[in-house]
């Protein structure tokens, strides 16, 4: 498992880059595989809370927009510093 300090901006990056392409490609196994991150991920888990909620006060789209890539940052650190696999379809699996 690596430390949060050898993670680098590259891997951040290609890690969030395969998360987007998983919910492109297949929205019902992103959302499974993001429920398994919330569930021991309680940061994570309120954030999605928070960005739902906002969405149905109609808040402002840049303001859920910037709450949203906040969201996928911290989702690809769990990704990495949790050594997860991203089930991909189409490609090799990310680790």
């Amino acid at each position: 498992m690596p430390l949060l300090a050898d993670i680098t901006l590259f891997s951040l990056t290609r890690t969030m880059s395969v998360l987007d392409q998983l919910f492109q490609e297949e929205p019902d196994l992103y959302e499974d595989f993001v429920r398994e991150i919330c569930a021991e991920f309680t940061l994570a888990k309120e954030y999605m809370l928070a960005i739902q909620e906002m969405a149905n006060r109609e808040a402002d789209r840049e303001t859920i927009a910037q709450a949203d890539l906040t969201l996928r940052h911290m989702l690809a650190l769990w990704v990495l510093s949790n050594d997860l696999t991203v089930p991909v379809t189409g490609l090799e699996q990310m680790q």
